[in-house]
């Protein structure tokens, strides 16, 4: 994150993170390297610089359930009280309303309504964001305009956000050179391929088969492509590559 930020600074460039993962870490190395902090769900697309999106959800994250208010009362029982007695089977009652919240599911701060755990998990051939829409919709608005892609530990197997990045190639921003220069971090040759393999199928003909057609880079669409098979902490103990590749044209 510190290399990122003098890119940054120097190039006064921005920058945005995606990540699936449902865990806080990102938010705390943000919060004690950048001291960017969150003080409610705008606050991941509001900062000046930096934009957060967590597009499969998060342990601190929930959604309100309509109908019914907590009344203060927390708690591990008194969530499940609330689940068992308000959640229709077919989760219509479940509102796409996104507040903070604790570990065991109580606002913050507390607005005394019922939460469900904003978090989806992925299945073969379903991918499902959790994650407010007017997030989304930022997102699709910076993704045209993304010239430097790095992916660390990502399979690039979530069909939905790859074909946002499809469509985001076909919007022609004025002064930023289409094709978008890719770093590959994985713990495997062979899990960096894949992830480029994936990837691949920016361009395809959409007749294909999405998943596993095997296509090649769309050269016109992606540009210079580095592989880091060693893992994060083989970018860590090398951050040269990074730096190179930050300030590459």
């Amino acid at each position: 994150m510190d290399e990122i930020e003098r890119w940054r600074v120097e190039k006064k460039e921005r920058v945005c993170f995606v990540t699936f993962n449902y865990d806080t870490m990102l938010e705390e190395a943000m919060r004690h390297v950048l001291r960017l902090g969150v003080r409610d769900m705008s606050s991941y697309i509001k900062w000046e610089n930096y934009s957060l999106f967590k597009l499969h959800g998060s342990v601190d994250w929930g959604r309100v359930i309509e109908g019914i208010n907590a009344g203060g009362r927390g708690g591990p029982m008194a969530f499940y009280e609330h689940i068992v007695n308000t959640v229709r089977p077919d989760n219509s009652s479940v509102s796409q309303n996104y507040e903070r919240c604790t570990l065991d599911m109580s606002p913050n701060p507390n607005t005394g309504a019922t939460l469900f755990p904003a978090i989806s998990i992925p299945v073969e051939n379903k991918d499902e964001f959790s994650c407010p829409s007017g997030h989304i919709e930022v997102l699709k608005e910076m993704l045209p305009k993304v010239t430097k892609l790095i992916t660390i530990g990502w399979r690039a197997t979530e069909d939905k956000f790859l074909e946002m990045l499809q469509d985001s190639r076909s919007v022609i921003i004025d002064g930023i050179r289409n094709p978008v220069n890719l770093l590959i971090v994985s713990g495997t040759q062979q899990g960096a391929e894949l992830t480029a393999k994936n990837l691949g199928r920016f361009g395809d003909d959409p007749s294909l088969p999405r998943r596993g057609s095997g296509s090649l880079i769309n050269e016109a669409l992606l540009g210079q492509r580095e592989f880091v098979p060693t893992g994060f902490t083989g970018l860590i103990n090398n951050l040269d590559t990074l730096r190179v590749f930050l300030r590459s044209k």
